[in-house]
């Protein structure tokens, strides 16, 4: 007589634990990763209701899988990072990842799944290897690099308003240089003198010193953003500097968050993106509206939401495509992505896993009593490479706080 019995593994049945796995293998885990707490938190906060908009318009299923979302608070820390990415695939069973956020932790999220084969959908995090020299085939970008936008700028700055001598003030880290780098590129190329350079800490809270002694140009960029940028302007127009030289900004200076406490003085201040809160375009409209009746009216989709709501669109979009949850296909089809719907506009990735996108020179501007960013010139299909060759771009040193030259006659920019 034989006798059967049911094999008890950490007290669930084998059987029990075979009927889990088959409806787990239904299901498609998503893990998402940004700051909810700490410092950085905003960033976090505005990508995290992005998804949950994507979240309510997607349903709860695809491809005959059910969709499990999880949120990880990564602290803005690259080790915390790390540890939660470890936590997604070996605990959580995490199919995709949407996210990191920040600079540095996008860059330890490359690290991390370039090693783990995870396809990851990266959404704000701008530094330009993630897609370029350091690029992996299983992640993408939903975003943008730091230099993207400012090739678009530099040129507008020259030709449209005819600036040819910059004085730059900017934060001393890795996202400002990049965004001076692609500035000058296009600038010098356009016909523009000089950018003087001037960097300060993180943290800075006086200007002074700088103000005082501040070269004459034909306009002062600010390249920075938060309590620093925010400082800077106000003791820019106390010192009466705003007589002499108008004052332009890198990508985020002029951030929604920030334009309450700069008021009026704002209006006319100009930078770009490949997003703005003031485009009128229905699906930015729908989108927008859509937020507002899930969030509240008083907090704006910036940036960093649209580009949550869209990297998980694209996760979801490849796992559809795929029809499994099955990395080889599903990267596949995060790598084939073509959104011409997405709130910013259209877009499509390139051979690196970047999007090539509108980019908008805007204004702020009062709309319906809020002050917001109007955009006044559109560059179509701007790639992360600007107007150059893509492996030509590389073979160049990655922008530094010295590179690439401050001064147009260089010979450098005679070789792009």
């Amino acid at each position: 007589m034989t006798t059967s019995r049911t094999l008890m593994i950490g007290g669930v049945s084998a059987l029990a634990l075979a009927a889990f796995q088959a409806q787990a293998d239904d299901t498609v885990h998503v893990g998402v990763i940004g700051p909810t707490s700490g410092v950085f938190s905003f960033f976090g906060e505005q990508q995290r209701m992005g998804v949950e908009l994507a979240i309510e318009e997607v349903g709860d299923s695809v491809a005959g899988h059910n969709i499990e979302v999880t949120f990880y608070d990564s602290q803005g820390d690259p080790e915390v990072v790390v540890d939660r990415l470890r936590a997604m695939q070996s605990r959580d069973d995490v199919d995709i990842v949407v996210g990191p956020v920040l600079g540095s932790t996008g860059l330890a999220g490359l690290d991390w799944a370039r090693d783990s084969g995870m396809p990851t959908v990266i959404s704000y995090s701008a530094p330009e290897d993630i897609t370029m020299r350091d690029r992996a085939e299983n992640v993408v970008r939903a975003g943008w690099t730091g230099a993207q936008p400012m090739f678009a700028f530099g040129e507008y700055v020259v030709e449209e308003l005819g600036h040819k001598e910059i004085v730059m003030v900017g934060q001393d880290y890795s996202f400002p240089y990049n965004q001076i780098g692609g500035f000058l590129k296009s600038f010098c190329a356009a016909g523009g003198e000089s950018v003087e350079r001037i960097w300060h800490p993180t943290g800075t809270s006086d200007y002074s010193s700088i103000l005082a002694t501040l070269p004459e140009g034909d306009a002062v960029m600010y390249n920075g953003a938060g309590s620093d940028g925010l400082a800077f302007f106000q003791q820019y127009h106390d010192f009466g500097v705003d007589q002499r030289m108008p004052l332009i900004g890198g990508s985020n200076f002029f951030a929604v968050g920030d334009l309450p406490e700069m008021g009026d003085a704002a209006l006319g201040g100009m930078s770009a993106l490949q997003y703005a809160e003031g485009l009128e375009t229905e699906n930015f409209i729908a989108f927008r509206d859509a937020f507002w009746e899930m969030h509240g009216e008083d907090t704006m989709p910036l940036a960093p939401a649209e580009h949550g709501y869209v990297a998980f669109r694209m996760a979801i979009d490849a796992v559809e495509e795929a029809g499994s949850t099955d990395r080889e296909p599903v990267i596949s089809a995060l790598r084939a992505t073509e959104m011409p719907d997405a709130p910013r506009g259209p877009f499509y990735l390139d051979d690196y896993g970047n999007p090539v996108q509108n980019i908008y020179i805007y204004e702020v501007q009062e709309r319906d009593g809020r002050l917001v960013n109007v955009p006044v010139e559109t560059y179509e299909e701007v790639s992360q490479f600007g107007p150059y060759d893509p492996e030509e771009y590389m073979a160049n040193e990655p922008d530094s706080r010295n590179f690439p030259p401050e001064d147009c006659s260089d010979p450098f920019y005679d070789e792009l």
